[in-house]
């Protein structure tokens, strides 16, 4: 009887610790603890992206443990017995705890983690690119409400990269995105506004 009502429970454990479940778990920890007060959430047809936003007050310094935790279990995971769908979730949450660890403990915001050129290079010829472009003025819109004084260092970085963003939305001219250009665009050019005037703000005459 021991062996016929034990069986179910190792067939559970079993399935509990496949890539997939593992994954999965490790996905809705990254979400309690970090995604929904640090990044900016875009869910496309086989991925999830995380664009990073300026820390909040409920994400303290001393979660670099946690992050650290999450990106050894997640590096552990044997990527090749995903599926594709999978492999792009995982890589995509190895980036975004790789991001948590890396700011860990800095007192002060990094803006060119904000900075879109990246992904727009990435997607620039994706089925989904409209998605992206879409998402581009709610996350700028997002970025502006949780801003801070970011770290002088990285503002004139920031700045550059975001220029060639927009010179990559200059090149991604479609009339059918006509409309979700412009906004993108935009939203761009507010955020370059925003960390020219920390520069001011930092460096008052």
């Amino acid at each position: 009887m021991y062996k016929i009502t034990a069986l179910p429970v190792l067939l559970l454990l079993c399935a509990c610790n496949t890539p997939e479940a593992r994954l999965e778990r490790l996905q809705h920890e990254f979400w309690e603890q970090f995604a929904q007060h640090d990044f900016f959430e875009i869910k496309l047809k086989n991925e999830v992206l995380h664009w990073p936003l300026p820390p909040t007050a409920s994400s303290p310094s001393q979660q670099k443990s946690v992050a650290e935790k999450l990106q050894a279990e997640a590096n552990a995971i044997e990527i090749n017995q995903l599926s594709e769908a999978g492999q792009k979730q995982l890589n995509q949450l190895r980036a975004a705890l790789k991001d948590c660890v890396e700011r860990a403990g800095n007192p002060m915001f990094d803006p060119t983690r904000c900075v879109v050129s990246e992904s727009l290079k990435q997607f620039a010829k994706h089925p989904e690119l409209p998605v992206l472009l879409e998402k581009i003025p709610p996350y700028y819109a997002q970025i502006e409400q949780q801003w801070q004084i970011p770290d002088a260092r990285f503002v004139g970085k920031a700045v550059e990269e975001s220029q060639n963003a927009l010179d990559l939305l200059d090149e991604l001219k479609s009339s059918s995105e006509e409309g979700r250009l412009i906004q993108a665009r935009g939203a761009v050019k507010d955020f370059i506004g925003l960390c020219q005037s920390a520069v001011l703000a930092s460096n008052p005459k």
